[in-house]
């Protein structure tokens, strides 16, 4: 454990992931007793992923909500929890940007035209980027466009992999497909 030049704590853990925290301490380097921890934030990287630790304490309403959906969906409360939060910041940060549930998992999608942010993403390509060509296609407002592909833009990775996750399974259902019906002669 070693002070950094705020006097706030920093250490690494035993396996030797690199850990940051910084713990309220009142600007004199001590920390304070465990009942005034105002602030608290850790960081680790475990593998790729960098992962932070944040605490809350919701409303008992929220709490009760936010466990019983949890249980409804199958998933840990800290886990939707997460999510929630996450998504709530990217439809900040991207207004006309929800998230829907699919066989492959949840992805992004424009509000008010049932379209994906991907299947938007892919027209556009198909014509060049061209933002009215991409509506006139789609039959949407161009606003639905242009919000679409702003969300690509602050997040290409996610998108592209969801396209190549998207190719992958239509190459094997039709290999599926062409499989079947070769083993019944058609």
């Amino acid at each position: 454990m070693s002070k950094d030049c705020r006097g706030c704590v920093a250490e690494t853990d035993v396996d030797n992931r690199t850990s940051a925290g910084v713990t309220s301490c009142g600007g004199n380097g001590e920390p304070q007793n465990e009942s005034s921890h105002a602030l608290r934030y850790s960081a680790f990287i475990a593998g790729k992923i960098e992962r932070g630790q944040l605490s809350l304490r919701p409303s008992l309403r929220t709490l009760r909500l936010l466990r019983d959906r949890a249980r409804r969906s199958g998933d840990k409360h800290t886990v939707l929890a997460e999510r929630y939060l996450e998504e709530g910041v990217l439809m900040d940060e991207h207004p006309g940007i929800h998230f829907v549930d699919g066989a492959l998992g949840r992805r992004p999608a424009v509000m008010g035209t049932g379209l994906d942010v991907s299947e938007i993403v892919e027209v556009a390509r198909d014509n060049g980027g061209a933002v009215a060509e991409t509506a006139a296609y789609l039959e949407i407002d161009p606003r639905y466009v242009k919000a679409a592909l702003v969300y690509y833009g602050s997040n290409r990775r996610e998108i592209d992999d969801w396209l190549a996750r998207l190719a992958e399974l239509s190459e094997r259902e039709e290999s599926r497909w062409r499989a079947a019906r070769d083993a019944i002669g058609a």
